[in-house]
Protein backbone atom coordinates (compact mmCIF):
# COMPACT_ATOMS: atom_id res chain seq x y z
CA UNK A 1 0.00 0.00 0.00
CA UNK A 2 1.52 3.29 -1.14
CA UNK A 3 -1.32 5.46 0.16
CA UNK A 4 0.49 6.51 3.40
CA UNK A 5 3.49 7.65 1.33
CA UNK A 6 1.21 9.58 -1.02
CA UNK A 7 -0.47 11.33 1.89
CA UNK A 8 2.76 12.16 3.71
CA UNK A 9 4.51 13.41 0.55
CA UNK A 10 1.50 15.53 -0.41
CA UNK A 11 1.43 17.06 3.08
CA UNK A 12 5.01 18.20 2.64
CA UNK A 13 4.45 19.33 -0.94
CA UNK A 14 1.48 21.56 -0.11
CA UNK A 15 3.37 22.95 2.90
CA UNK A 16 6.18 23.89 0.51
CA UNK A 17 3.62 25.57 -1.77
CA UNK A 18 2.11 27.46 1.13
CA UNK A 19 5.54 28.67 2.28
CA UNK A 20 6.35 30.04 -1.19
CA UNK A 21 2.98 31.72 -1.69
CA UNK A 22 3.23 33.52 1.66
CA UNK A 23 6.09 35.48 0.06
CA UNK A 24 3.72 37.25 -2.33
CA UNK A 25 0.86 39.59 -1.42
CA UNK A 26 -1.99 37.27 -2.34
CA UNK A 27 -4.77 36.04 -0.10
CA UNK A 28 -5.21 32.37 -0.92
CA UNK A 29 -6.74 29.12 0.26
CA UNK A 30 -5.14 25.73 -0.40
CA UNK A 31 -7.05 22.47 -0.79
CA UNK A 32 -5.35 19.13 -1.42
CA UNK A 33 -6.23 15.47 -1.74
CA UNK A 34 -4.90 12.09 -2.83
CA UNK A 35 -7.11 10.61 -5.55
CA UNK A 36 -9.16 7.65 -4.40
CA UNK A 37 -8.61 4.33 -6.14
CA UNK A 38 -12.22 4.38 -7.44
CA UNK A 39 -11.71 7.80 -9.00
CA UNK A 40 -8.30 6.80 -10.36
CA UNK A 41 -9.67 3.64 -11.96
CA UNK A 42 -12.67 5.48 -13.47
CA UNK A 43 -10.35 8.04 -15.05
CA UNK A 44 -8.09 5.28 -16.38
CA UNK A 45 -11.05 3.55 -18.04
CA UNK A 46 -12.26 6.83 -19.50
CA UNK A 47 -8.84 7.47 -21.04
CA UNK A 48 -8.86 4.01 -22.61
CA UNK A 49 -12.35 4.50 -24.09
CA UNK A 50 -11.52 7.92 -25.59
CA UNK A 51 -9.99 6.26 -28.61
CA UNK A 52 -6.42 6.25 -27.37
CA UNK A 53 -5.70 2.66 -28.35
CA UNK A 54 -1.99 2.48 -27.78
CA UNK A 55 0.45 0.18 -26.09
CA UNK A 56 1.97 3.09 -24.23
CA UNK A 57 1.31 3.32 -20.52
CA UNK A 58 -1.40 5.81 -19.56
CA UNK A 59 -0.20 8.26 -16.92
CA UNK A 60 -2.62 9.83 -14.46
CA UNK A 61 -0.88 12.95 -13.19
CA UNK A 62 -3.42 14.18 -10.64
CA UNK A 63 -3.05 11.33 -8.13
CA UNK A 64 -1.60 13.98 -5.84
CA UNK A 65 -3.66 17.14 -6.39
CA UNK A 66 -3.49 20.60 -4.87
CA UNK A 67 -5.76 23.54 -5.55
CA UNK A 68 -4.87 27.18 -4.88
CA UNK A 69 -7.92 29.45 -4.74
CA UNK A 70 -7.65 33.25 -4.61
CA UNK A 71 -9.99 36.25 -4.91
CA UNK A 72 -8.96 37.98 -8.14
CA UNK A 73 -8.01 37.11 -11.69
CA UNK A 74 -4.65 38.85 -11.37
CA UNK A 75 -3.89 36.70 -8.32
CA UNK A 76 -4.05 33.60 -10.51
CA UNK A 77 -1.25 35.03 -12.62
CA UNK A 78 0.80 36.05 -9.56
CA UNK A 79 0.51 32.55 -8.08
CA UNK A 80 1.53 30.91 -11.36
CA UNK A 81 4.58 33.16 -11.68
CA UNK A 82 5.60 32.40 -8.11
CA UNK A 83 5.33 28.64 -8.60
CA UNK A 84 7.27 28.79 -11.88
CA UNK A 85 10.18 30.39 -10.04
CA UNK A 86 10.29 27.70 -7.37
CA UNK A 87 9.25 24.43 -8.99
CA UNK A 88 10.01 22.63 -12.23
CA UNK A 89 6.94 22.91 -14.48
CA UNK A 90 6.36 19.93 -16.74
CA UNK A 91 3.11 21.05 -18.35
CA UNK A 92 0.60 23.91 -18.31
CA UNK A 93 -3.06 23.63 -19.27
CA UNK A 94 -5.51 26.51 -19.24
CA UNK A 95 -8.96 25.02 -18.84
CA UNK A 96 -11.86 26.95 -20.32
CA UNK A 97 -9.81 28.71 -22.99
CA UNK A 98 -11.26 26.42 -25.65
CA UNK A 99 -14.92 27.13 -24.83
CA UNK A 100 -17.09 29.38 -26.98
CA UNK A 101 -19.66 31.69 -25.43
CA UNK A 102 -22.35 29.04 -26.05
CA UNK A 103 -20.48 26.36 -24.14
CA UNK A 104 -20.03 25.83 -20.45
CA UNK A 105 -17.02 24.64 -18.52
CA UNK A 106 -14.88 25.96 -15.73
CA UNK A 107 -11.82 28.17 -16.17
CA UNK A 108 -8.70 27.10 -14.36
CA UNK A 109 -4.93 27.01 -14.75
CA UNK A 110 -3.46 23.54 -14.26
CA UNK A 111 0.25 23.09 -13.65
CA UNK A 112 2.04 19.77 -13.54
CA UNK A 113 4.93 20.29 -11.14
CA UNK A 114 7.78 17.96 -10.30
CA UNK A 115 7.73 16.90 -6.68
CA UNK A 116 11.01 18.19 -5.20
CA UNK A 117 13.68 15.51 -4.98
CA UNK A 118 14.22 15.97 -1.22
CA UNK A 119 10.55 15.07 -0.63
CA UNK A 120 10.71 12.04 -2.96
CA UNK A 121 13.86 10.76 -1.28
CA UNK A 122 12.07 10.53 2.06
CA UNK A 123 9.59 8.00 0.62
CA UNK A 124 11.38 5.26 -1.35
CA UNK A 125 8.12 3.56 -2.38
CA UNK A 126 6.67 6.78 -3.81
CA UNK A 127 6.13 6.01 -7.49
CA UNK A 128 4.76 9.47 -8.38
CA UNK A 129 7.07 12.22 -9.60
CA UNK A 130 4.41 14.74 -10.67
CA UNK A 131 1.76 16.63 -8.71
CA UNK A 132 -1.04 18.66 -10.25
CA UNK A 133 -1.66 22.18 -8.98
CA UNK A 134 -4.87 23.94 -10.02
CA UNK A 135 -5.09 27.73 -9.68
CA UNK A 136 -8.51 29.41 -9.70
CA UNK A 137 -10.46 32.35 -8.42
CA UNK A 138 -13.10 31.73 -5.77
CA UNK A 139 -15.85 32.10 -8.38
CA UNK A 140 -14.12 29.74 -10.81
CA UNK A 141 -13.79 27.23 -7.98
CA UNK A 142 -17.46 27.54 -7.05
CA UNK A 143 -18.49 26.92 -10.66
CA UNK A 144 -16.09 23.98 -10.99
CA UNK A 145 -17.56 22.30 -7.91
CA UNK A 146 -21.13 22.66 -9.18
CA UNK A 147 -20.19 21.78 -12.76
CA UNK A 148 -18.47 18.63 -11.53
CA UNK A 149 -21.68 17.44 -9.85
CA UNK A 150 -24.17 18.53 -12.52
CA UNK A 151 -22.24 17.83 -15.71
CA UNK A 152 -19.01 15.87 -15.30
CA UNK A 153 -20.58 13.12 -13.19
CA UNK A 154 -23.80 13.12 -15.22
CA UNK A 155 -22.62 13.81 -18.76
CA UNK A 156 -24.79 11.03 -20.15
CA UNK A 157 -27.96 12.56 -18.69
CA UNK A 158 -27.62 15.88 -20.57
CA UNK A 159 -28.58 15.27 -24.18
CA UNK A 160 -28.61 17.57 -27.22
CA UNK A 161 -32.35 17.92 -26.61
CA UNK A 162 -31.68 19.67 -23.29
CA UNK A 163 -31.04 23.00 -25.03
CA UNK A 164 -32.90 25.16 -22.43
CA UNK A 165 -30.84 23.58 -19.65
CA UNK A 166 -27.64 24.08 -21.61
CA UNK A 167 -28.49 27.75 -22.17
CA UNK A 168 -29.10 28.26 -18.45
CA UNK A 169 -25.78 26.66 -17.55
CA UNK A 170 -23.94 28.71 -20.17
CA UNK A 171 -25.59 31.91 -18.91
CA UNK A 172 -24.67 31.08 -15.32
CA UNK A 173 -21.05 30.43 -16.26
CA UNK A 174 -20.94 33.67 -18.27
CA UNK A 175 -22.31 35.63 -15.30
CA UNK A 176 -19.65 34.20 -13.00
CA UNK A 177 -16.92 35.03 -15.53
CA UNK A 178 -18.29 38.56 -15.86
CA UNK A 179 -18.33 38.88 -12.07
CA UNK A 180 -14.64 37.95 -11.95
CA UNK A 181 -13.91 40.66 -14.52
CA UNK A 182 -15.91 43.24 -12.55
CA UNK A 183 -14.22 42.34 -9.26
CA UNK A 184 -10.85 42.84 -10.95
CA UNK A 185 -11.94 46.20 -12.39
CA UNK A 186 -13.08 47.34 -8.93
CA UNK A 187 -9.76 46.31 -7.45
CA UNK A 188 -7.84 48.15 -10.18
CA UNK A 189 -9.92 51.26 -9.55
CA UNK A 190 -9.33 51.08 -5.79
CA UNK A 191 -5.60 50.69 -6.36
CA UNK A 192 -5.49 53.74 -8.64
CA UNK A 193 -7.60 55.75 -6.20
CA UNK A 194 -5.41 54.87 -3.22
CA UNK A 195 -2.30 55.71 -5.22
CA UNK A 196 -3.66 59.17 -6.09
CA UNK A 197 -4.83 59.75 -2.50
CA UNK A 198 -1.39 58.83 -1.13
CA UNK A 199 0.26 61.25 -3.56
CA UNK A 200 -2.13 63.94 -2.31
CA UNK A 201 -1.29 63.30 1.35
CA UNK A 202 2.45 63.41 0.71
CA UNK A 203 2.16 66.53 -1.40
CA UNK A 204 0.06 68.33 1.25
CA UNK A 205 2.47 67.44 4.05
CA UNK A 206 5.47 68.62 2.04
CA UNK A 207 3.69 71.87 1.14
CA UNK A 208 2.86 72.52 4.81
CA UNK A 209 6.53 72.27 5.69
CA UNK A 210 7.34 74.81 2.98
CA UNK A 211 4.69 77.27 4.20
CA UNK A 212 5.38 76.88 7.92
CA UNK A 213 8.42 74.70 8.76
CA UNK A 214 8.06 72.41 11.75
CA UNK A 215 4.30 72.02 11.45
CA UNK A 216 4.30 68.26 10.82
CA UNK A 217 5.90 65.39 12.71
CA UNK A 218 7.03 63.49 9.62
CA UNK A 219 8.01 64.80 6.21
CA UNK A 220 7.59 62.01 3.65
CA UNK A 221 10.29 61.30 1.14
CA UNK A 222 9.44 63.24 -1.99
CA UNK A 223 8.99 60.90 -4.91
CA UNK A 224 10.74 61.64 -8.23
CA UNK A 225 9.11 64.52 -10.06
CA UNK A 226 6.20 63.46 -12.17
CA UNK A 227 6.26 64.14 -15.87
CA UNK A 228 5.20 67.66 -16.78
CA UNK A 229 1.84 66.56 -18.07
CA UNK A 230 -0.53 69.08 -19.62
CA UNK A 231 -4.07 68.61 -18.37
CA UNK A 232 -6.69 70.50 -20.32
CA UNK A 233 -10.24 70.82 -19.10
CA UNK A 234 -13.08 70.54 -21.56
CA UNK A 235 -16.25 70.57 -19.48
CA UNK A 236 -19.03 70.77 -22.00
CA UNK A 237 -21.33 68.35 -23.69
CA UNK A 238 -21.39 66.23 -20.54
CA UNK A 239 -17.76 65.13 -20.44
CA UNK A 240 -14.31 65.97 -19.16
CA UNK A 241 -11.35 65.20 -21.39
CA UNK A 242 -7.83 64.95 -20.00
CA UNK A 243 -4.92 65.26 -22.39
CA UNK A 244 -1.33 64.19 -21.82
CA UNK A 245 1.86 65.93 -22.93
CA UNK A 246 1.72 64.29 -26.35
CA UNK A 247 -1.69 65.75 -26.98
CA UNK A 248 -3.28 62.32 -27.27
CA UNK A 249 -6.50 62.31 -25.31
CA UNK A 250 -7.28 59.88 -22.54
CA UNK A 251 -10.80 58.41 -22.99
CA UNK A 252 -13.52 60.87 -22.11
CA UNK A 253 -14.77 60.98 -18.53
CA UNK A 254 -18.53 61.01 -18.15
CA UNK A 255 -19.49 63.71 -15.65
CA UNK A 256 -22.22 61.43 -14.34
CA UNK A 257 -19.60 58.83 -13.38
CA UNK A 258 -18.44 59.97 -9.95
CA UNK A 259 -15.61 57.41 -9.80
CA UNK A 260 -14.06 58.67 -13.04
CA UNK A 261 -14.55 62.29 -11.99
CA UNK A 262 -12.79 61.66 -8.67
CA UNK A 263 -9.81 60.04 -10.38
CA UNK A 264 -9.71 62.91 -12.88
CA UNK A 265 -9.73 65.47 -10.04
CA UNK A 266 -7.06 63.67 -8.03
CA UNK A 267 -4.84 63.26 -11.08
CA UNK A 268 -5.16 66.96 -11.88
CA UNK A 269 -4.46 67.78 -8.23
CA UNK A 270 -1.30 65.67 -8.24
CA UNK A 271 -0.21 67.35 -11.46
CA UNK A 272 -0.53 70.67 -9.57
CA UNK A 273 -3.34 71.83 -11.83
CA UNK A 274 -5.30 73.10 -8.84
CA UNK A 275 -7.86 75.11 -10.79
CA UNK A 276 -8.89 72.04 -12.79
CA UNK A 277 -8.94 69.90 -9.64
CA UNK A 278 -11.19 72.37 -7.78
CA UNK A 279 -13.50 72.60 -10.80
CA UNK A 280 -13.91 68.83 -11.07
CA UNK A 281 -14.37 68.48 -7.29
CA UNK A 282 -17.18 71.04 -7.63
CA UNK A 283 -18.76 68.93 -10.41
CA UNK A 284 -18.82 65.97 -8.04
CA UNK A 285 -20.32 68.02 -5.20
CA UNK A 286 -23.15 69.12 -7.49
CA UNK A 287 -24.35 65.51 -7.63
CA UNK A 288 -26.16 63.38 -5.08
CA UNK A 289 -23.42 61.66 -3.11
CA UNK A 290 -23.24 59.95 0.32
CA UNK A 291 -21.98 62.06 3.27
CA UNK A 292 -18.64 60.24 3.54
CA UNK A 293 -17.91 60.88 -0.15
CA UNK A 294 -18.98 64.51 0.21
CA UNK A 295 -16.61 64.86 3.16
CA UNK A 296 -13.74 63.38 1.16
CA UNK A 297 -14.36 65.68 -1.81
CA UNK A 298 -14.75 68.77 0.37
CA UNK A 299 -11.45 68.04 2.10
CA UNK A 300 -9.67 67.62 -1.21
CA UNK A 301 -11.22 70.71 -2.76
CA UNK A 302 -10.16 72.57 0.38
CA UNK A 303 -6.61 71.30 -0.20
CA UNK A 304 -6.77 72.53 -3.80
CA UNK A 305 -7.79 76.00 -2.55
CA UNK A 306 -5.09 75.79 0.13
CA UNK A 307 -2.47 75.06 -2.53
CA UNK A 308 -3.50 78.27 -4.28
CA UNK A 309 -3.10 80.19 -0.97
CA UNK A 310 -6.87 80.67 -0.94
CA UNK A 311 -7.08 79.98 2.78
CA UNK A 312 -10.55 81.46 3.32
CA UNK A 313 -12.25 79.13 0.82
CA UNK A 314 -10.12 76.24 2.07
CA UNK A 315 -11.33 76.88 5.62
CA UNK A 316 -14.95 77.00 4.43
CA UNK A 317 -14.60 73.59 2.77
CA UNK A 318 -12.90 72.03 5.79
CA UNK A 319 -15.64 73.37 8.10
CA UNK A 320 -18.32 72.09 5.70
CA UNK A 321 -16.64 68.66 5.78
CA UNK A 322 -16.68 68.69 9.60
CA UNK A 323 -20.40 69.56 9.59
CA UNK A 324 -21.07 66.80 7.06
CA UNK A 325 -19.22 64.14 9.06
CA UNK A 326 -18.61 65.31 12.67
CA UNK A 327 -16.77 62.09 13.45
CA UNK A 328 -14.15 62.54 10.71
CA UNK A 329 -10.88 63.63 12.32
CA UNK A 330 -9.34 64.74 9.00
CA UNK A 331 -11.65 67.73 8.62
CA UNK A 332 -10.83 69.05 12.09
CA UNK A 333 -7.11 68.53 11.50
CA UNK A 334 -7.24 70.67 8.38
CA UNK A 335 -9.30 73.34 10.14
CA UNK A 336 -6.61 73.47 12.79
CA UNK A 337 -3.80 73.74 10.24
CA UNK A 338 -5.41 76.58 8.27
CA UNK A 339 -6.36 78.40 11.48
CA UNK A 340 -2.75 78.23 12.64
CA UNK A 341 -1.48 79.56 9.32
CA UNK A 342 -3.99 82.41 9.72
CA UNK A 343 -2.54 82.98 13.25
CA UNK A 344 -5.85 82.10 14.89
CA UNK A 345 -4.30 79.96 17.63
CA UNK A 346 -7.46 79.60 19.72
CA UNK A 347 -9.43 78.16 16.77
CA UNK A 348 -6.44 75.97 15.89
CA UNK A 349 -6.29 74.54 19.43
CA UNK A 350 -10.02 73.82 19.47
CA UNK A 351 -10.02 72.05 16.08
CA UNK A 352 -6.83 70.08 16.70
CA UNK A 353 -8.04 68.99 20.14
CA UNK A 354 -11.29 67.76 18.56
CA UNK A 355 -9.21 65.86 16.01
CA UNK A 356 -7.20 63.99 18.69
CA UNK A 357 -10.35 63.39 20.73
CA UNK A 358 -11.72 61.53 17.71
CA UNK A 359 -8.40 59.90 16.81
CA UNK A 360 -5.88 59.87 19.69
CA UNK A 361 -3.22 58.44 17.36
CA UNK A 362 -3.33 61.25 14.77
CA UNK A 363 0.39 61.97 15.01
CA UNK A 364 0.39 65.17 12.96
CA UNK A 365 -2.46 66.65 15.00
CA UNK A 366 -0.63 65.82 18.24
CA UNK A 367 2.53 67.45 16.93
CA UNK A 368 0.64 70.51 15.64
CA UNK A 369 -0.97 70.95 19.08
CA UNK A 370 2.49 70.99 20.62
CA UNK A 371 3.63 73.64 18.14
CA UNK A 372 0.60 75.85 18.83
CA UNK A 373 1.15 75.67 22.59
CA UNK A 374 4.83 76.47 22.02
CA UNK A 375 3.98 79.56 19.94
CA UNK A 376 1.63 80.68 22.71
CA UNK A 377 4.43 80.36 25.27
CA UNK A 378 2.85 77.36 27.04
CA UNK A 379 5.93 75.11 27.13
CA UNK A 380 4.35 72.61 29.53
CA UNK A 381 1.50 72.04 27.07
CA UNK A 382 3.97 71.90 24.19
CA UNK A 383 6.05 69.23 25.98
CA UNK A 384 2.94 67.18 26.80
CA UNK A 385 1.90 66.89 23.17
CA UNK A 386 5.45 66.44 21.96
CA UNK A 387 5.75 63.43 24.29
CA UNK A 388 2.41 62.09 23.03
CA UNK A 389 3.72 62.44 19.47
CA UNK A 390 6.81 60.39 20.37
CA UNK A 391 4.65 57.69 21.96
CA UNK A 392 2.86 57.26 18.62
CA UNK A 393 5.93 57.72 16.44
CA UNK A 394 9.11 57.18 18.53
CA UNK A 395 11.47 57.68 15.57
CA UNK A 396 10.13 61.10 14.53
CA UNK A 397 13.21 63.28 14.01
CA UNK A 398 11.04 66.41 14.00
CA UNK A 399 9.50 65.54 17.38
CA UNK A 400 12.91 64.74 18.89
CA UNK A 401 14.32 68.10 17.77
CA UNK A 402 11.19 69.86 18.99
CA UNK A 403 11.57 68.22 22.42
CA UNK A 404 15.13 69.54 22.69
CA UNK A 405 13.89 73.04 21.82
CA UNK A 406 11.12 72.92 24.43
CA UNK A 407 13.48 71.69 27.15
CA UNK A 408 15.99 74.44 26.32
CA UNK A 409 13.24 77.06 26.67
CA UNK A 410 12.16 75.48 29.96
CA UNK A 411 15.84 75.45 31.02
CA UNK A 412 15.60 71.76 31.97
Amino acid sequence: MRLPSYIAALEQFQARLRMELHKIEVHFTIKYRVKTFTSYYAKLLKRKTEGKETNEEIHIHDIMGTRVVCPFLEDVEFVEKSLRKTFTVREVERKGAEHTFREFGYSSTHLLLEIPSDIREQYPDLDVRIAEVQIRTFLQDAWAEVEHELIYKNSSSITPLDEPLRRKLAALNANLSLSDDIFQEIRDYQRRLHCELNKRRHSFTTQLDEIKPGLTATIPTVSPAQKDTRIMQIINGGHVEVEGETGSGVPEVNTNNKDQLLLCALSAHNEKNFALAANVYTKILEQEIPPYIKTLVLVHRGKAYFSQSNYEDALKDFKAAAECEPGDSRAFYHIGIVSRILDDNNSALKALQTCVDINPFHVDALFALGRVYFDMGDYTGALEYCEKTLLVEPESASAKEFRKLILSRMKL
